[in-house]
């Protein structure tokens, strides 16, 4: 029952994705499925369950993702690793991974269809984002400033989890102009290129010296980290 559920789940992520959550309907879910509305329902006796479980399927995933670099301790080359693995995320699709790139796509376009509705999914991403990858941010900003490897040093913890979104709300931004099937920024540079620029513009914006960035931010060498 569970591996069928999982596949219901499965098939009717990108319909919620594309369409958005009032404008899919139960027939709509059920045909995406390749199964009937009275089976679909067995399984999901409303809609609003069908998704709500569906993004709790989603945001689990996106935890364990995550959670390989979260283990790092906190350092500047820690900082260094997490800023490239969030930009990169956000901004690269996973090479010779084209089934894992479209399921971040459909992961991303139903960040955008919830800000554009109620906002729910939105709220929970965001939340498990603000206990897991904002505040590991934050702690390897502070352990930067205290090795001596910042500039600009936070006055506070505060500040750091205030530079740790604008982190996320830079890779986030650049995220949103690839949704469409074509993109609508020519960076007129490689992907990979563009993902070290600006990984290296949001160290700087979260304090770093350029001294600390040629150091730390070496992203051949924990490439395999940021997967």
């Amino acid at each position: 029952m569970e591996a069928r559920k999982g596949e219901i789940l499965d098939a009717v992520q990108r319909l919620f994705a594309d369409r958005g959550f009032h404008a899919t309907t139960t027939k709509h879910l059920a045909e995406a499925a390749g199964v009937s509305e009275a089976l679909l329902f067995k399984y999901f006796p409303t809609k609003e369950t069908l998704y709500s479980e569906m993004l709790a399927r989603v945001c689990k995933h996106c935890a364990e993702e995550r959670e390989q670099s979260l283990k790092l301790p906190p350092s500047t080359t820690t900082l260094a690793i997490l800023v490239h693995h969030v930009v990169r995320n956000l901004v690269q699709d996973i090479p010779g991974d084209a089934a894992r790139s479209q399921r971040k796509r459909q992961n991303n376009r139903l960040m955008l269809q919830s800000l554009l509705a109620d906002g729910a999914f939105a709220r929970q991403f965001l939340g498990l984002l603000d206990t897991s990858v904002v505040d590991a941010l934050a702690r390897c900003v502070m352990a930067a400033a205290k090795s001596g490897d910042c500039d600009a040093k936070p006055a506070s913890l505060k500040e750091a989890r205030v530079r740790a979104w604008s982190t996320l709300h830079v890779a986030v931004c650049a995220m949103l102009y690839r949704l469409p099937q074509v993109g609508v920024v020519e960076y007129r540079s490689a992907r990979a290129d563009v993902v070290s620029w600006m990984s290296r513009f949001c160290l700087r914006g979260l304090g770093l010296s350029e001294a600390a960035i040629a150091r730390c931010y070496r992203p051949e060498s924990f490439a395999v980290v940021s997967q």
